[in-house]
């Protein structure tokens, strides 16, 4: 037999003595670490949906009732049909005054005072692009036009001058054969080579009018004929005051 054995004693620092020391064991630093990590992905989460709400709900958001300086802008262009148009435009709507612009010839003259006004497209004869009249429309007794015409090849500019006069009077004047036309002399408008041609009643004080053709280019003659008939003298003084406005564009 053998001795008695003394009594085995629990080695010190055993695992109930280790569990002790260390109640959260190796899992307690874990638990730290992952609450900390929660806690500041929730306060960015918090942190950003209130920046969201602040700009959703600021002057810029959508549901702030208001919209940016451009939207707002665009609005207001959409409700007024866009930029407002300035000035006579050339081939448009009847105007009492202003600068009379005429693409399709490539003239330009200053519309003469009071009493004299601009007929629209719809009411311009197809031999003319541009028509203003003095008193009625109607019946006017005044009248100023524009237009173009292609020149002949070899045709000195003091022929067709006279030529195109007599053309352009025979679709405003029905007694064209009591009218004197004759030339009145080479000139320029705007460095172009142009002509003048003088328009006679004949005796009649009330009859008057003047013709200019200007060369264009391309043998081609762009022409401004104005016919008082009925105006008196304030309406031959207008058509002077008009001829020498006109310009090329």
């Amino acid at each position: 037999m053998y001795p008695d054995e003394p009594d085995r004693q629990e080695p010190q620092g055993g695992v109930e003595s280790r569990s002790r020391r260390r109640p959260g064991g190796e899992e307690e630093p874990a638990r730290k670490v992952t609450l900390a990590i929660a806690l500041t992905v929730t306060f960015v989460f918090l942190l950003a949906t209130a920046a969201g709400l602040g700009w959703f709900l600021s002057d810029g958001g959508p549901f702030s009732g208001g919209g940016s300086a451009s939207e707002e802008d665009g609005r207001a262009a959409d409700e007024t049909g866009g930029d407002e148009a300035g000035g006579d435009q050339a081939g448009g709507d009847a105007s009492p005054e202003g600068t009379v612009e005429d693409p399709r010839s490539g003239l330009t003259y200053q519309l003469p005072g009071e009493g004299w006004q601009r007929l629209g497209d719809d009411e311009v004869p197809p031999e003319y692009y541009s028509y203003a009249v003095y008193g009625s429309a109607e019946d006017p007794d005044a009248i100023i036009v524009t237009g173009s015409e292609q020149l002949h090849a070899a045709e000195p500019m003091a022929v067709a001058g006279v030529r195109l006069a007599v053309e352009s009077l025979g679709g405003l004047v029905t007694d064209v054969a009591s009218l004197e036309v004759e030339p009145s002399g080479a000139t320029d408008v705007g460095g172009s080579p142009a002509f003048g041609v003088a328009v006679d009643g004949g005796g009649d004080e009330a009859s008057y009018g003047r013709f200019l053709l200007v060369e264009t280019g391309d043998r081609n003659g762009a022409f401004m004929l104005g016919i008082n008939t009925d105006g008196g003298e304030e309406a031959t003084a207008a058509i002077d005051e008009a001829f020498a406005s006109v310009g090329v564009l």
